[in-house]
């Protein structure tokens, strides 16, 4: 297999961590009720908790999408028509 450049390392992890936190975002229920309402305002921290989670999944290695993602990259920068 081709090695990643550092960068693309990074894209890859980068590229995880945001569509881990867009599933999270989805999976949330709209309306909260009762105890777990959290009040006036506690929808405003919601991305930054999603966005929080994200991260440490892909650091993780949680979903899995950065190696194929990493494999993707390599293959293209290594192809003559990938500079098209």
């Amino acid at each position: 297999m081709d090695s990643v450049s550092p960068a693309g390392r990074r894209v890859a992890r980068q590229l995880e961590a945001s569509f881990a936190s867009e599933m999270l975002q989805a999976a949330r229920p709209q309306k909260r009720q009762g105890l777990f309402d959290g009040g006036v305002g506690a929808g405003a921290f919601d991305s930054f908790m999603d966005h929080a989670l994200g991260d440490a999944m892909a650091a993780r290695g949680g979903l899995g999408l950065a190696p194929a993602i990493e494999r993707i990259i390599s293959g293209r920068a290594t192809r003559p028509e990938a500079a098209r």
